[in-house]
C-alpha cells in the first residue's frame, strides 16, 4: 500500500494519469512493478539491436568479398572485354528502340 501511495503520489507530481500509473505499477499478478517491465523491456531490446547489428556486418563483410571477387575477375582481359562488349550491344539496343520510338513520334506528328 505504501509503494502504491508513493506511486500515486509521484504521479500527482508528474501530472500523469493516477489509473494509468497506478496500472503501470502492479502487474496482474501483484508482483512485478513498472521498473522490473521497463528494465526487462530495455533487455529485451538490446538483445534484438545486437542481433540486427551482427546481421548487417554480416552482410556488409559477405558484400564487400563479393565486390573484392567480381573485381578480380574483371582483371582477367578477356573477362573484361566480354563484359564491355555486353555493355556496348546493350546500349546500342537501348539507342535503336529510343529512334524507332522518336520516328514513330514523328510519323504520328506529321499525319496530325
Amino acid at each position: 500500500m505504501k509503494k502504491l501511495a508513493k506511486i500515486l503520489g509521484i504521479s500527482a507530481l508528474l501530472g500523469c494519469n493516477m489509473t494509468l500509473c497506478a496500472q503501470d505499477a502492479v502487474d496482474e499478478k501483484g508482483k512485478d512493478n513498472f521498473l522490473k517491465r521497463a528494465f526487462r523491456d530495455m533487455k529485451e531490446s538490446a538483445k534484438l539491436q545486437r542481433q540486427i547489428d551482427k546481421a548487417n556486418y554480416q552482410a556488409t563483410k559477405l558484400e564487400s568479398k563479393a565486390f573484392f571477387q567480381e573485381q578480380k575477375r574483371m582483371s582477367n582481359p578477356k573477362v573484361r572485354s566480354a563484359a564491355e562488349r555486353e555493355r556496348q550491344l546493350n546500349e546500342l539496343e537501348a539507342a535503336t528502340q529510343r529512334v524507332e520510338a522518336a520516328k514513330a513520334k514523328v510519323e504520328n506528328a506529321k499525319s496530325k
